[in-house]
């Protein structure tokens, strides 16, 4: 199990926006959170990733694990190019290539135990920059941008220049490229067009992790996810498939002939 929420009840000014909310969400899972507007959606989300307390329940994420959220209203560094902002995430494996370059510099005049120590240490990080991504790592952060609807001639756009939409997508780009083991995300769509919606489906459904939605876009939902999570009147109910499967699953709940008392 990657997540855990258990009984999670929250209120605000008295008014009871959430009670004993409980599910999980597993490795590798595609689930979505629905519900009318004001059931507590977004709620619920930033209780998951601790922006809010919940009144009583209690969150528990994986030891080791990681997760990665984004908002209707993200921030980002402003003081960014659309590239540099996205070659931020990837900062490490910069550093490495320095390191590297450092290390093969001081080999050629390296002797003895030292270079044996060099030449070693120069395995090591060569080792770590090929399966952190090294060779591939610019190839990816520009199929990103790409497939989200930026044009190369926007890379080098400061990103105080871009709209809101913009920055959204920008943000979103970030967050695909940092893999955690847990993407949640609000409302995606809300800025994409439908060649980035096709996509963005597609990283979605072979994304090596998990996957948490909130999203109002039904055909969306419908090819991505396994899981449903319902919202409705501060309970919350699990049901297993896509949207068409949860949708009909209701409709035979609500024509269902109520029993006898």
């Amino acid at each position: 199990m990657l997540l855990s929420c258990q009984n999670i009840s929250k209120a605000f000014l008295e008014v009871k926006i959430l009670q004993n909310a409980s599910f999980h969400i597993e490795d590798y899972e595609k689930a979505a959170i629905v519900g009318i507007n004001g059931a507590g959606k977004t709620t619920l989300l930033r209780i998951l990733v601790g922006e809010l307390s919940p009144d009583s329940g209690t969150v528990t994420l994986s030891k080791n694990k990681t997760v990665g959220y984004l908002a209707q209203n993200n921030a980002v560094d402003t003081s960014n190019t659309i590239y540099g902002e996205l070659l931020s995430v990837k900062q490490h494996l910069i550093d490495l290539e320095e390191r590297i370059h450092t290390c093969e510099i001081s080999m050629q005049s390296g002797r003895g135990k030292a270079l044996d120590t060099l030449m070693q240490q120069y395995t090591t990080l060569t080792h770590a920059y090929e399966t952190g991504g090294g060779y591939t790592y610019k190839s990816e952060i520009i199929g990103v941008l790409k497939g989200l609807g930026f044009a190369e001639t926007e890379f080098d756009k400061p990103v105080s220049t871009l709209s809101g939409g913009q920055k959204t997508r920008v943000a979103l780009s970030r967050l695909l490229l940092q893999k955690p083991d847990l993407i949640i995300l609000d409302e995606p769509t809300n800025h994409l067009d439908l060649n980035s919606i096709a996509w963005l489906e597609t990283y979605l459904l072979n994304y090596k992790g998990a996957v948490l939605i909130v999203s109002h876009d039904r055909y969306f939902l419908n090819r991505i996810t396994t899981k449903i999570i319902e919202i409705d009147q501060t309970k919350c109910t699990t049901f297993m498939g896509n949207y068409s499967d949860y949708a009909l699953k209701k409709e035979q709940l609500r024509t269902q002939p109520c029993m006898p008392t």
